[in-house]
């Protein structure tokens, strides 16, 4: 089984992700959502039904399903950024939500190639680190953004944040 979601057949126990960076994965996502659930009730939907999603997609080997998880965390946080979730707490959970989608990707991609019983930490901690790297110098590029931008406009603010995740995502498939 390769990992490309060939869902109907269960997951062979020798090939499931990493551990290591799947646990990251879901760290990683766990910040995101706590990083605005105080400003928003979207922020926690969103969290819920992507922690869920990631969590079955990490345990299946499913790149859809925490894909779809990621993309969930981040509809709940753009609900949120139109009901007022402050600049920074949102552009630290985008960065959060795309380093939980990385990293989740790069746990099944290791879990297909090597197994789950190999020794793979020196593998998953320096592309983790280097996502991390990008993350925050498109969190760092967004947020020059938003500073430079017109004031008053929560929905561009939110756009622009939205538009460096989707840079930052760019950049990782490369």
């Amino acid at each position: 089984m390769t990992g490309d979601d060939s869902d109907a057949d269960p997951v062979d126990p020798a090939h499931r992700p990493a551990v290591v960076t799947g646990g990251l994965s879901i760290v990683a996502l766990l910040l995101a959502v706590f990083a605005s659930v105080f400003y928003s009730p979207y922020v926690l939907a969103g969290g819920v039904v992507g922690l869920m999603v990631v969590g079955a997609g990490l345990q299946r080997g499913s790149r859809r399903a925490v894909t779809l998880g990621a993309a969930a965390v981040l509809t709940g946080l753009l609900a949120g950024g139109i009901d007022g979730v402050p600049p920074v707490p949102m552009l630290a959970s985008v960065t959060a939500t795309v380093l939980a989608w990385d990293a989740g990707h790069h746990a099944i991609g290791i879990g297909d190639q090597l197994g789950r019983e190999a020794t793979t930490i020196r593998a998953e901690f320096p592309h983790v680190g280097g996502t991390v790297l990008v993350g925050l110098v498109a969190g760092a590029g967004s947020y020059a953004v938003f500073r430079v931008g017109p004031s008053g406009q929560p929905a561009a603010a939110v756009i622009a944040m939205l538009f460096g995740a989707v840079l930052l995502l760019a950049t990782l498939q490369r």
